[in-house]
């Protein structure tokens, strides 16, 4: 299995990278939630982790407890990874490897595990120029994990080449660190954060300065930009001015048009309304239209209303919206103003009608005339009345004659009855008689 060098950020939102002992990157993520045997399972599945490193030291207990389970090393930074350090480790093997950092929590897992990469990495070069020096038939993974967990260049190759009685020999105890040498490897640490920082101070001097002059050059360019906006904001002034009272006319005739459209309008119902009217004297002057006076209701209150708004005077045509009502007291009232007929939109009580047959009154029904409404008032086409007046007329001689021929009739069968009597009268007298001598 191909060795790794795993990095890790714990926390609610866990950082995972894994890279190989060429600093190639296998894996790159993070989760919410991962718990220690996803993490361990993740890793197991990728290869064999052999270091497992944190950014800052001292390591958390998470790194402490996969490094125990995976029997591997725990690579911490003597001291703690700064925030740019970090961006700077992470940035540099994901742009060389094509690797997108969806987060911190990815960056500082990258950064971890390239920090220990590279502590490694000289010695990982020096283990492969020896491995070919002695033309040793050895995987120089093998010696370097070796290496890694504490032997020598030599002492690895040795263990690894030895026959295999000799191969069962246990390793030779790790050396403890002296404190001299870890005070030198902190140092040392020390003075790589230094030159790092002195770089990147060097490097953002650098910027500066070139932001600096682009400033300089921004400023003169804005100066000459503003003396244009100037010269071409007085131009731009004129035309406002110009097109303001451009579309101001504009509007002005869009109005005109609007209300010439309007008048318009108005004119052309004007029109039709003369035209209404002028045909409507026509037609009156021809004795084929006819006002007609609306009642609404044949109440009191109707009739009085009625004679108020209408003036209705003797001789005119009266039109009754709803007869329902009236009796033969309105009718009488109706009647007593002279009308010379009355158009009756619903049905009338027979009591009525006899009353306004008394006053010689006639009552048409509405459907048997043509009655047009114009300006709001109605009108009866004359020849149409004139015909329902002739059928009503025409009806009340039939109705007339029916009754005369009904009397004379009755009157015959009396005459009738009473000849059949007396012959019958005589008869007796006759029997009654004696025969003289």
């Amino acid at each position: 299995m191909r060795r790794l060098i795993a990095g890790i950020d714990p926390g609610v939102t866990c950082g995972l990278a894994a890279l190989t002992l060429d600093g190639v990157p296998v894996y790159v993520g993070s989760q919410r939630g991962w718990t220690l045997s996803d993490i361990l399972k993740m890793l197991t599945d990728l290869g064999e982790p052999i270091i497992v490193s944190s950014d800052v030291s001292p390591a958390p207990e998470l790194v402490g407890k996969l490094s125990k389970t995976l029997n591997a090393n725990v690579f911490t930074p003597l001291i703690s990874l700064g925030t740019v350090e970090k961006q700077h480790l992470a940035k540099n093997i994901a742009e060389s490897y094509g690797v997108k950092l969806s987060n911190s929590h990815e960056i500082d897992a990258l950064a971890a595990a390239s920090k220990a990469y590279n502590h490694f990495r000289n010695k990982f070069e020096q283990i492969e120029l020896r491995v070919k020096e002695l033309g040793c038939k050895v995987s120089v993974e093998d010696v370097r994990a070796l290496v890694i967990k504490g032997y020598t260049i030599n002492r690895a190759i040795s263990y690894l080449t030895a026959k295999p009685k000799e191969a069962g020999l246990p390793p030779i105890p790790v050396r403890k660190i002296p404190r001299e040498e870890r005070l030198k490897n902190l140092v040392d640490e020390l003075k790589e954060r230094l030159t790092f920082y002195q770089g990147e101070i060097k490097h953002q001097q650098t910027e500066n300065k070139d932001l600096r002059k682009r400033v300089r050059s921004l400023k003169r360019e804005l100066s000459d930009l503003q003396g244009k906006i100037d010269e071409i904001r007085s131009e731009q002034l004129y035309q406002i001015r110009r097109e303001r009272e451009y579309q101001r006319l504009q509007d002005d005739i869009e109005s005109l048009k609007r209300r010439l459209s309007e008048y318009s309008a108005t004119l052309d119902e004007y029109k039709q309304r003369f035209d209404a009217l002028q045909r409507l004297r026509e037609l009156q002057s021809k004795g084929e239209l006819a006002p007609l006076k609306p009642i609404e209701s044949f109440t009191k209150e109707g009739l009085e209303k009625a004679f108020r708004l209408y003036e209705i005077k003797p001789g005119d045509y009266v039109l009754l919206m709803d007869a329902g009502g009236g009796g033969p007291t309105t009718a009488k009232t109706l009647a007593r103003k002279g009308v010379k007929a009355i158009v009756s939109q619903t049905a009338m009580s027979h009591q009525a009608r006899e009353e306004f047959a008394k006053h010689d009154v006639p009552v048409i029904r509405a459907a048997e005339v043509k009655v047009d409404w114009i300006e709001g008032f109605p009108y009866v086409n004359v020849p149409s009345l004139k015909d329902a007046l002739n059928k009503l007329e025409k009806m009340e001689i039939d109705e007339l004659l029916s009754s005369v021929e009904s009397i004379i009739e009755e009157h015959r069968k009396e005459l009738i009855n009473k000849a059949r009597v007396d012959d019958h009268a005589s008869s007796d007298e006759e029997k009654n008689i004696e025969p003289l001598g």
